[in-house]
This record gives structure tokens, sequence and C-alpha cells, in this order.
């Protein structure tokens, strides 16, 4: 059987994978150059953005590995295009912000600068491969791809919150494989073929004695993928793998590893939209809990990095809302409600890595950490407001509400009336939920409290607005890269939120 092969349509996956392997290479050749691995990483990431660049200027349409009938075994449509390049570049944020970390002060981390360089670019290419695969092998390894090499980027940061991390992604992500094998082979059985389209699925679903074995495969797929992408009740990992992972690690399983995971998912939910609304009940009762029990977690928290875990299992179900409805420009929308969650979340972690790279790594970063930032470090502290209004859906981050009403729409045209209430209410518990973190910057910053514990009404509120009373210094100042970072992605908050439609004609 002949099939064509084009290298353009293959590249966005296959550079980051070849700069993988050249990290390895220059690592034996140069050893000890522990900044070196993160600037090719970098490179590679921006050359797969390149290729994608190229592919869409020359007219291509991201198919690759077709037969003689028609059939590919790679292809990306539109959004899925869009898709890769959002990978592709939250993953060159992420590599930047390892690349200004102060490597000397992680324990565990001096000597692997090498392997977390690859690491990343491994995982990077599984998510930009996932959302092109269309055959259930290629499939099941690429996102894999995505997620086995973040068990060890969690593992290298060192100490003991990084190996229990570690640890319970590793047992999630070897269960979230077990059901998703499961379902392959179940769909398998349904469809009759590996090809992961629409087609043989309609034809398995009209027959009743295959019917049930293609909505027990949908199930255990929305399921598996649910494990990746933090859905609740999928969810448990993610607050223990970004508390022990530290900033940039956190980052990257906030933003790229999402982004391969929506893909795998949308793979297979382009397949079942010609099942019916019935076939996806299942993800609506998904999306609502996430959204709530994601919120409700979020409002009692005081640490960044779990605070942010928390809002990712929130923000994940408002990325699959608009799938759960069978409706015109569902996933698009999907799509673009990530793209906007993935640019206010970088906004926000560029801050926390500038804040835990200032600080001693023994001072555990709380919401305490933020008080005074607007007077001390202004950029740093609009930047993080940026990122945490656009998350909440309020202006002047207009981005954050034109992604919440993109979101909606399908849902509200579907007519699922239940959650189009449960959303609403979630959006406005989450108003609540990033207001108080943006509060905590204009507080004044603590002082040590007098000898004789007479502690004035001015502390007192202060104390009570962060939890605690943890004697504190302004932030010193961070490095020039997190300055730079910070002032990129304030730019795209606020273009994006001047012109949204230029960000969502890409999906």
């Amino acid at each position: 059987m002949k099939i064509s092969f084009d290298a353009l349509a293959l590249a966005p996956a296959v550079v980051p994978m070849v700069g993988a392997l050249l990290v390895l290479l220059v690592d034996v050749v140069l050893p000890g150059r522990a900044r070196l691995p993160w600037v090719l990483a970098v490179l590679a990431c921006l050359g797969g953005l390149g290729a994608l660049v190229a592919g869409a200027v020359t007219g291509g349409h991201g198919t690759s590995l077709c037969d003689a009938s028609g059939g590919c075994y790679w292809q990306a449509d539109q959004t899925g295009v869009g898709l890769q390049g959002l990978a592709l570049a939250s993953a060159a944020v992420v590599a930047v912000l390892a690349l200004a970390e102060k490597t000397s002060d992680v324990p565990g981390t001096k000597g692997h600068p090498a392997v977390r360089a690859m690491l990343v670019l491994a995982a990077t290419a599984g998510c930009v491969g996932v959302v092109a695969a269309r055959d259930l092998a290629s499939w099941l390894v690429l996102i894999e791809l995505a997620t086995i090499p973040s068990v060890a980027l969690v593992a290298l940061r060192g100490g003991r919150q990084a190996a229990h991390g570690a640890l319970t992604l590793l047992v999630t992500a070897l269960v979230s494989f077990a059901v998703l094998a499961l379902g392959a082979a179940v769909w398998f059985a349904a469809t009759g073929t590996a090809s992961m389209t629409g087609d043989q699925v309609l034809d398995a679903f009209a027959d009743p004695a295959r019917k049930p074995l293609v909505v027990l495969a949908m199930m255990l797929v929305i399921a598996g993928v649910g494990f990746k992408l933090s859905l609740a009740p999928f969810h448990a990992w993610t607050p223990e793998a970004f508390e022990g992972s530290g900033s940039w690690v956190a980052a990257f399983l906030a933003t790229t590893s999402k982004v391969g995971a929506l893909g795998g998912m949308l793979v297979v939910l382009r397949a079942a939209s010609s099942l019916g609304s019935s076939a996806l009940t299942a993800l609506a009762v998904v999306a609502a809990l996430s959204m709530t029990v994601g919120n409700v977690m979020a409002w009692r928290q005081d640490g960044p990095l779990r605070f942010m875990a928390w809002s990712t299992v929130a923000q994940a179900g408002w990325v699959v809302l608009p799938m759960t409805v069978v409706a015109g420009g569902s996933v698009t929308a999907a799509a673009a409600y990530l793209a906007l969650y993935t640019i206010g979340t970088l906004a926000v972690f560029v801050v926390l890595a500038a804040l835990e790279d200032a600080r001693s790594r023994e001072h555990e970063t709380t919401i305490g950490d933020l008080r005074g930032l607007f007077r001390t470090r202004p950029m740093m502290a609009a930047t993080l407001a940026l990122g945490l209004l656009a998350l909440a859906g309020l202006p002047p981050s207009i981005i954050g509400v034109v992604a919440k009403i993109v979101a909606l729409k399908p849902v509200v045209a579907g007519g699922v009336w239940w959650l189009v209430v449960i959303a609403l209410l979630n959006a406005v518990l989450g108003v609540a939920v990033y207001l108080r973190w943006i509060a905590a910057m204009f507080a004044p910053v603590a002082t040590p409290a007098p000898e004789n514990d007479d502690v004035s009404d001015e502390a007192a509120a202060v104390a009570a607005l962060s939890g605690d009373e943890p004697e504190l210094t302004p932030l010193p100042r961070p490095k020039k890269v997190y300055g730079v970072l910070a002032a990129l992605v304030s730019l795209a908050v606020v273009t994006t939120s001047l012109a949204p439609n230029v960000l969502l004609a890409l999906f």
C-alpha cells in the first residue's frame, strides 16, 4: 500500500523531537553547560512554530501519511494547527522560565538541565502530534509521550514534595493509560477499524448490536483523557504535582500538557459528534463537577501553586463545556477557550516564577508574599493582575470575558439550561476566588508584631486577608528575563483583549 508523505506537515512534531536528541548529544560533547540545553529547547520550539507557519503560508492543510483511498493517518485542520501552535508557543515560554531559574538553588536539579530540557521537548512533541493523529496506535503512543515525561520532570525537582507529586502523577498516568487502552480496544471491537473518523463510528452506532460498545468506548476514552486534562473527579494528582514541581514545571503542566490532552480528546469527540447529545451527557456532568470543585477548593488555598492547580481543575471544566453539546463550532470554542486560558495562566506563572526565583527556597510562598507588590514591583503586579482577571473573566482583561461567552454560546444554543446555570454560578464564584489574590497585592507589606502582641487594626486586617501573619519583605528586583516575559505576556493579554477576533480566527 502506497503512503504519501508530507515532511512539512509532520515538522511541527518532528522538530521538537529532533531537538530533544540534539540536547542530549550536545550535553555529551559539551558537558556542564547548565543554560545551553534550555537555549536549544527554546530554539527547537520556535523551529517547530516556524514550520507550522511555513505550512500555513504555503497553503498546506496539515495532512500526511495518506493512503490511496484518501484516508490520512495524520491530519490537522485549522483548529488542530492552532492547538499545535499554542503547544509550541507555551513550551517556548516555559523553556525560557527554566533557563532563568537558579538551578544551583534547586535541590537535585543542578546535574539534570539536559535531561529536563529533553523531557520538555519530548512531551511537547507528543502534545503537538496527538492533535493530528488519526489512528488508534499513533494516538495512544503520542498521548502517553505527552504525559510520561511530565512525571520525570516533577520527580527531578528533588525533595519529598516532588517525590510525592511524581508518585501521584505516575499512578494516575498508569491508571489513565489502562483506561485509554481498554477504550481503544472497545473502539476497535465496535468499529472494526483503527481509524478515528466519524464515518466508521456512525456505521457502528447505526448497528443495534454495536451501539453499546461505541458508547462504552466513548465513556472510557473521556475518563482516560479526563485524568490528563485534570477534570474532576479525575483530578487528584493535580495539586500534589503542582506543589512539588516548582513554578515552571507547573506552568508546563497547566498549559502545554493541557493542550495535548484537549487535542487528544478533540480527535475522539469529532468522531463522536455524530452520536447525538445523549452520548455527551457524562461529559456535561464532569464539566459541571470540575468547575464547582475547582473553584471551591481554590478559594481555600493560600499557596500559589496549589491555588493554580485547583484553578486548572476549574478551568478544565470551562474548556470542555462547549463540547458537551452537538452544535456547530463547539470544537472551535473549546480550542479558543483553551488558548485564552493559556495566555492568562502563563501571565500568572511568569510572576510566580520570578517570586520563587527571587526569594529563598526555604521560604514557602503564600498569598502573603504578594502584599505590597503593586507598590514595590508594579510591572510584575500588573502582569499578575491581568492574568488573574483573564481567568476570572473580568475587565480590563476582556480576553477572559470573551472566553466565557465563547464557551457558553454552544451550550446556550443546545438548550442545556441546567449546565448554563451551573456555569454562570461558577463564573460568579470564580470572580471572588481570583479577586482575593488581586486584593492581596494592594495590601501593605506586613511588619513584625510588637513584643507586647499589641497588633494594630491595619495589621490585623492584613492578617485576616492573607490567612496568617508571616513576616515578609518586598519582592527583590527580578531578573531582566522575567521582566521581558512579563512585558510580552502582558502585551498578549492586552492585544487579545483589544482585538480578540485576531486570536479566535486562528481556530
